[in-house]
């Protein structure tokens, strides 16, 4: 049997992709590596030389782990890609508390796509739901599902 291990995500600017995993949406520290190089860092990933530095944040309900990247050598250069080309990636969380995370990433600079907004998951289920675009523009999706009442 095949399971995700974890997600890895390369990022302009470490502090705030951490903000983002760790203080709004909960994930929490296993370990930061300022500085990860040598060879086989290098030959791991094909890139000569190459220097990172990495933070790898758990999932506290034991889902799936982020490994949040950010290239030191070489220097990645900033590119705008739109939202659902080919190469870019999304992620979709089950969250609580939908609309309290809505108005923090709005204070935050992370402006959502919309409000919160009611639909019904591919098997009919109700569930509310909005997204955003993270700095590197990855789409974010962030879904709630109601309580179900006894």
């Amino acid at each position: 049997m095949t399971k995700v291990h974890h997600v890895t995500l390369f990022v302009a600017d470490m502090d705030r992709a951490r903000f983002l995993f760790q203080d709004i949406l909960g994930f929490e520290p296993a370990w930061h590596a300022p500085m990860v190089k040598g060879n086989r860092m290098a030959t791991l990933l094909g890139i000569p030389d190459v220097k990172m530095e990495i933070a790898y944040l758990r999932n506290g309900d034991g889902g799936v782990a982020v490994e949040l990247c950010r290239m030191i050598y070489p220097v990645a250069k900033k590119q705008s890609i739109p939202i659902g080309s080919p190469g870019t990636t999304s992620l979709s969380f089950q969250v609580e508390n939908l609309d309290q995370l809505h108005q923090r990433l709005s204070r935050e600079g992370w402006t959502p796509f919309s409000q919160c907004l009611d639909m019904r998951d591919p098997e009919g289920h109700p569930v509310r739901l909005f997204c955003f675009a993270m700095d590197e523009g990855m789409l974010v999706e962030l879904i709630e599902k109601p309580s179900r009442k006894s």
